[in-house]
């Protein structure tokens, strides 16, 4: 995948593949890249005291992201953080040149002008389908029997702008389905784990309600920014379908939900879910030490998660071969992103999966 021709922020990343798998180029393969591209109304001069405000104009960071996009040749590729002026003057007409379809969903919130962006290659997939969920709204039907007891800690999970871009994609050789989520929950600060993780539980009851009028068989990759790190309770929600005694703990320690609250929500969880895995972690056994690096933050906080094969699942079969690896912190910081190298503060992940 790697070439002489490879922007700077690709050239020294290298495709990793999976344990036993010796080529990703035959068979029925899919290509997915997850990237949050740092829209323009999260770019002020404050953030960012390193770059000259000119540079971090969508503008100016255009050119390098279409050509790690165009390099990247993937079949899917679920954007966060992309303007809706940038998706419809700019971003959309020029991936339309190189063969994509594309769908947006901006956040409900006007301060928050940006949202999800899902394209993919016309010449692989057909859109059968795309529902735009909105996680205030999941957060009602989840709070229904808590909103009279407190109704204060109700709209802390209700009052949100996140939403979630489900698409569901035809394979032109094979027909099978895919069902692509491409979210960004809610960061606001550290101290909101337990807002990210309702969250998280919206984005697998958006998923549940989906499915039910899609075929049983379609593959399902969720991915996006979840602004959490590996050992946070939302990450541990979408891997494990629930929570261990130390993120319980977590929860309750901001005296925001209790325990028995929080069991009565998981119980909203789709009944027939499979656990999700994490792309890669399966290939390399771990997450990434770094997706979102800047003058501020070093951490891991994008993932791509998919439901693996399973005959629990009906039958699903997808399968995960290879990701494409990452920088080490010292090669990022020598062109500290958002950089003339990395046109944004996020890297791009890119997972390669079989679809039987």
């Amino acid at each position: 995948m790697i070439t002489k021709n490879a922007p700077a922020s690709f050239a020294k990343r290298k495709q990793v593949l999976k344990a036993g798998v010796d080529d990703v180029t035959t068979g029925h393969v899919f290509s997915l890249m997850s990237y949050n591209v740092l829209a323009d109304c999260h770019t002020s001069p404050s953030t960012y005291p390193y770059r000259d405000s000119a540079h971090l104009d969508i503008k100016f960071r255009h050119q390098n992201l279409v050509e790690e996009l165009r390099y990247s040749e993937c079949d899917v590729i679920c954007l966060q953080e992309v303007g809706p002026v940038y998706f419809r003057d700019t971003l959309e007409p020029e991936l339309q040149k190189l063969g994509y379809e594309g769908e947006f969903i901006k956040r409900t919130f006007e301060k928050n002008d940006e949202g999800c962006a899902t394209f993919f290659k016309s010449c692989k997939f057909t859109l059968q389908d795309r529902v735009v969920y909105k996680f205030g709204d999941i957060a009602e039907k989840v709070f229904v029997n808590e909103r009279e007891n407190s109704p204060s800690i109700y709209s802390r999970y209700t009052d949100r702008c996140d939403v979630a871009l489900v698409t569901l994609l035809r394979h032109t050789s094979t027909g099978s389905c895919l069902i692509i989520a491409n979210t960004h929950l809610v960061w606001e600060s550290a101290q909101i784990s337990d807002v990210r993780c309702i969250q998280a539980v919206c984005s697998l009851v958006a998923l549940g309600e989906f499915r039910q009028k899609h075929p049983e068989n379609a593959g399902i990759v969720l991915c996006g920014d979840f602004n959490s790190v590996p050992t946070d309770p939302a990450y541990e929600l979408l891997v494990s379908g629930g929570l261990g005694k130390e993120n319980m703990k977590v929860i309750e320690s901001g005296n925001h939900i209790t325990r028995n609250t929080m069991e009565k929500i998981l119980q909203h969880l789709p009944e027939s879910k499979s656990i999700l895995r994490s792309a890669y972690k399966t290939v390399t056994g771990a997450e990434p030490k770094i997706t979102n690096l800047d003058g501020e933050f070093c951490l891991c906080l994008d993932y791509v998660f998919f439901e693996p094969r399973s005959e629990i699942s009906g039958g699903r079969s997808l399968e995960v071969l290879a990701v494409l690896d990452f920088l080490s912190e010292e090669e990022m910081r020598q062109n500290l992103p958002p950089s003339e190298v990395f046109p944004s503060d996020h890297l791009p992940l890119i997972a390669t999966f079989s679809l039987k």
